[in-house]
């Protein structure tokens, strides 16, 4: 067939349109990290660290930095630490809200909105090490899901375990411990009423003054805070235990934010909090110890270690806390057992992985 001039225009002008569209196409398939229809964005990061706190640059200005790299400069990250744009016990509902976009606090200011993460909080289920907390409450989200996180993007958590009483009076005993006032949160408060003291809900940034002016006798954190929060200047003493302390830390997203983004800048971002989660199971358990060392060498803090025989007391006063607990948490609609167990048997598992 021959082709005329018309008919070559037409053809011609055909491929000049098609070759257009596929020019016009961004990089937003699966696994790229960057979209030409995406506009940078900075998102608020919501901290209750005191910038001078070694977490704060170890893991969380880290984690800012990191996502902004494994982004190529599309997300980048303003930490607002020490409670300067929520206070701690607000961070989580301050991201649901978006006064945040992101958030770092901890579970136990939330016992009633968390009740899942915070079962890790009850005394009576040993935990070696930080190590082995972070990876127990890891585990637990993942294998649970719970609905009281499905509001917000977990990025990732960790846990700071075990914790220690920090007194102005000696500890070796539950006699000694009786009557005793302790700053305390989430389901700390329950295990010290069962050993005899008596728990005061205050937030770790409220604890300094009340140890120095005698408004508490002492408080029931990690160790860390000895050093990072200075508590080693207004304790006398630290007793050690490995059954009555464990929190859980968490950061997480706005889900309208996550959502938003392209699937290879979720992807970028989940790589860099399994980096950090990794990092921070290290980073706890040193210096968890450089607060005690911190504590005893420049303040001259006395260390007491729980005899055997006076541990297993302890032991046996907290275990009513497991099957009020699991009540508690039938009441809300939640299979308090199942969770109970499945912290236990993720115990007894990262104990036996790191500890043996």
């Amino acid at each position: 067939m021959k082709l005329t001039k018309s008919m070559v225009l037409y053809f011609s002008l055909f491929l000049i349109f098609i070759l257009a569209g596929c020019g016009n196409q961004t990089s937003t398939t699966e696994g790229s990290t960057t979209s030409e229809n995406m506009k940078p964005i900075t998102l608020k990061f919501a901290d209750f660290f005191p910038a001078t706190h070694p977490a704060k640059t170890a893991l969380i200005q880290e984690w800012a930095d990191r996502v902004e790299a494994a982004t190529e400069g599309l997300v980048k990250v303003e930490v607002y630490p020490g409670e300067t744009l929520i206070k701690s016990s607000d961070i989580y509902e301050g991201v649901v809200s978006n006064i945040a976009d992101v958030g770092h606090s901890v579970s136990g200011y939330n016992p009633g909105r968390l009740p899942v993460l915070n079962a890790m909080y009850l005394g009576g289920v040993e935990y070696k090490s930080a190590k082995v907390s972070s990876y127990v409450a890891r585990d637990l989200i993942q294998e649970l899901q719970p609905a009281e996180l499905e509001d917000t993007q977990i990025m990732f958590v960790y846990g700071i375990s075990p914790g220690v009483l920090m007194t102005t009076k000696p500890v070796r005993t539950l006699e000694d411990l009786k009557g005793l006032q302790i700053r305390a949160s989430g389901t700390n408060v329950k295990t010290l009423e069962l050993l005899g003291a008596t728990p005061v809900a205050m937030t770790i940034g409220e604890t300094y003054e009340a140890m120095s002016k005698g408004v508490v006798d002492g408080s029931l954190l990690p160790a860390e805070g000895l050093k990072s929060f200075k508590l080693g200047e207004v304790t006398k003493y630290v007793t050690n235990t490995s059954l009555i302390y464990n929190t859980v830390h968490y950061v997480t997203m706005n889900r309208d934010v996550w959502e938003s983004f392209p699937k290879g800048i979720q992807d970028a971002i989940s790589q860099v909090n399994q980096e950090i989660f990794l990092e921070a199971t290290e980073f706890w358990d040193g210096v968890n110890e450089a607060g005690v060392k911190y504590a005893v060498e420049n303040n001259g803090v006395e260390v007491i270690t729980l005899s055997d025989e006076e541990n297993e007391r302890w032991k046996e006063k907290l275990k009513p806390l497991h099957g009020n607990y699991i009540k508690e948490l039938d009441k809300k609609g939640i299979a308090g057992e199942e969770v109970l167990n499945t912290i236990i048997q993720l115990a007894d598992k990262y104990n036996n992985e790191f500890h043996n």
